[in-house]
């Protein structure tokens, strides 16, 4: 299980530095799919159920990790948000990305790029 917990969080952690890559050198199209985020039922439940998928192996990895009690509160913090980002209507979710994506100026998405990147890489660190 810890094996598994590890590679899941191995695959986020690949995700996070990717996606700050996508920040840092195609700034327009981060927003557009942060627009496209919770836009059709299946987009939001496949959203969720891989940041469930997540928390869960956060969670249950939290003993093996350099921050126990960190990945314990953040993997359950995921799973919750997820089951309410599931629950909630759709529109709300979807509304919320659009006016982030509406909003956010391309510098803007460039200065963050690198904490995206750099969480990446330290939550696989920490993980290990």
């Amino acid at each position: 299980m810890q094996t598994v917990a590890l590679i899941i969080i191995g695959a986020a952690s690949i995700w996070l530095v990717a996606v700050g890559g996508l920040m840092a050198f195609r700034p327009r199209r981060f927003l557009h799919y942060l627009a496209q985020t919770a836009s059709t039922r299946r987009i939001n439940n496949i959203e969720q159920g891989l940041r469930l998928l997540v928390g869960a192996a956060l969670v249950v990895h939290a003993g093996s990790s350099k921050l126990p009690m960190l990945f314990a509160i953040s993997g359950w913090f995921i799973i919750a948000s997820s089951v309410i980002l599931l629950v909630i209507p759709l529109r709300w979710h979807a509304g919320y990305a659009i006016w982030w994506a509406a909003r956010m100026r391309l510098w803007m998405v460039r200065a963050i790029a690198p904490a995206s990147a750099a969480f990446g890489a330290g939550l696989f660190y920490l993980a290990l």
